[in-house]
């Protein structure tokens, strides 16, 4: 491949992971793996979505969902490996920057992403140590207060450079029942094999259970309670409109989620219309 070379500040223009430089100075990380330090800071990306969704414990720390699904897709890994990076960084075999709750029943490890600040670093220079951003005691009200345009949402159609890739957010069981009998998730899942309509169900559970303000649909911000009260409005036809659709959509989705959340948001008040266009061509 032949790439071209930056002009100007063409490189501001994307969006990045942010990996500690600490953990690449201090002796103390040494034997990190890089692997293992890239894992910790695509973990602290993720953070920031999980602290805008309100995904606190009941001491106010925040936690992530991270899978070894996930992290053997990012990184691009064998099964094993990925054991192996978690390993590093847990706290039971090894570093302590991370911690891992298991919930049993199927539901995923609840993570939390430890401080490195916390170690003792001796003769490390101050410009190396950013402050925390989330501090253990402070009070959920005031980390929101930080997340004003809730651009984690992952809802701008357009928006293809967000640095996030996958949702630390996992929906209550009990959402996601609900909302697996309102649409009828068993007569869709015969209908649409191939088409993975229990992604849309776990999309549905988040947007109802966020808690930001607002919601980004194509380049509005929507109040958070218009947007959850037009999902709640979706039943299977809705689901199966919007399937249909993006069978008929040639051009590529570079945001598929977006595109989604923007398909689901409309499909009340664009069903009508676009079955009625159908009957008339076919007419």
């Amino acid at each position: 491949m032949k790439f071209n070379y930056y002009y100007g500040g063409q490189a501001e223009m994307f969006s990045f992971f942010r990996v500690p430089r600490i953990l690449f100075t201090a002796p103390e990380f040494k034997d990190l793996s890089n692997d293992a330090k890239l894992l910790y800071g695509l973990m602290l990306d993720r953070m920031s979505l999980s602290a805008a969704n309100g995904w606190f414990d009941s001491q106010g720390r925040v936690y992530i969902y991270f899978t070894m699904n996930e992290v053997m897709e990012v990184l691009s890994c064998g099964h094993e490996k990925a054991i192996k990076l978690l390993a590093e960084l847990d706290t039971k075999k090894g570093i302590g920057l991370i911690e891992r709750i298991k919930q049993g029943q199927g539901r995923p490890t609840i993570i939390y992403v430890k401080q490195f600040t916390d170690t003792k670093l001796p003769d490390l220079p101050k410009q190396s140590l950013q402050n925390p951003v989330y501090p253990s005691s402070v009070r959920r009200e005031s980390i929101f207060a930080d997340f004003p345009k809730a651009e984690t949402n992952y809802t701008d159609i357009n928006y293809t450079n967000n640095s996030y890739t996958y949702p630390s957010i996992y929906p209550e069981p009990e959402a996601m029942d609900e909302i697996e009998e309102r649409i009828e998730l068993d007569i869709l899942k015969e209908e649409y094999p191939y088409d993975d309509p229990e992604s849309l169900v776990e999309l549905m559970a988040e947007v109802e259970q966020c808690s930001t303000p607002t919601i980004r649909i194509g380049r509005q911000s929507i109040p958070t309670p218009s947007v959850q009260h037009r999902f709640r409005q979706l039943g299977r036809e809705h689901i199966e409109y919007v399937l249909d659709s993006m069978r008929d959509t040639t051009s590529k989705i570079k945001n598929i989620k977006a595109y989604l959340l923007t398909a689901l948001y409309n499909a009340p008040i664009t069903i009508g219309p676009y079955y009625s266009a159908m009957v008339r061509s076919t007419a």
